[in-house]
């Protein structure tokens, strides 16, 4: 994994960076470096150099990838630019797309996906669950199809909604386009696993074949990036757009 920072923009507001896969956003282990940390150490370097003294650097994390999903990160460096963004993620006004290379051939061209996810307690892992079984919910527990319990976190049941072109397709995988439109734990992965096709590497979502697929292609880490974040600036007010091209382990 390369931990050098890759900035892609920086101004008074913000950081862009490009975050490797293997990399934690924030949060690493012990000996580990993660995002957050690399950003406030350059941070740091910066105000030294500048000869600014004082309290530590503000970084603000607005959102995270999954530590094996490379892709855009923005983070803010004030709280005013923080509250200013993160006001707008609450609210799903952001643009955000990713690249996602699944299992199998996906037929139709283009597609909508609205699921109900819940968050299990045994293994912290995204379920999609039924509306039938949605409504059974009592007690942070829910009746699966075969009649098991399963505990879930906090009790609660949201809704994800995604909308997928895609790009290309061979005989055994095809590669996405994503519009996400909530943002959800894990909510690509498990929704396109529940589509059955999940995404190549993925071995917490995929299945015995994608697994098998995935190990004769070189497909160690999850093939899914975030390649374009979009949102309102918090100075200019007006709408920008940061992206990265295709990473080569995505593509056919």
């Amino acid at each position: 994994m390369n931990t050098t920072l890759k900035i892609i923009h920086e101004d008074n507001d913000i950081i862009v960076c490009h975050k490797p896969a293997g990399m934690a956003t924030e949060g690493a282990t012990v000996g580990k470096m993660d995002l957050v940390s690399s950003i406030r150490n350059y941070l740091a370097r910066k105000n030294r150099v500048a000869g600014k003294t004082g309290k530590p650097p503000y970084v603000g994390t607005l959102y995270r990838l999954d530590q094996p999903v490379e892709g855009v990160v923005v983070v803010a460096k004030n709280k005013a630019a923080a509250t200013f963004i993160a006001k707008q993620i609450k609210e799903h006004t952001t643009d955000k797309y990713y690249y996602a290379l699944c299992y199998g051939n996906v037929a139709n061209d283009a597609g909508h996906l609205e699921d109900l996810l819940v968050r299990k307690q045994n293994d912290g892992l995204a379920l999609v669950v039924s509306r039938k079984e949605a409504n059974s919910l009592k007690n942070q527990t829910i009746i699966l199809g075969k009649g098991q319990e399963q505990r879930i976190f906090s009790g609660e049941i949201k809704k994800a909604v995604l909308d997928y072109e895609v790009m290309q397709r061979d005989e055994n995988s095809s590669l996405l386009k994503i519009k996400l439109q909530t943002g959800r734990f894990h909510q690509i992965r498990v929704q396109l696993a529940h589509m059955g096709h999940p995404i190549l590497g993925d071995r917490k979502y995929g299945t015995k074949e994608s697994f098998e697929y995935s190990e004769k292609v070189g497909k160690t880490n999850v093939c899914l990036a975030c390649y374009r974040f979009g949102f309102v600036h918090p100075s200019s007010k007006k709408k920008v757009f940061f992206e990265i091209t295709i990473p080569q382990s995505l593509k056919l």
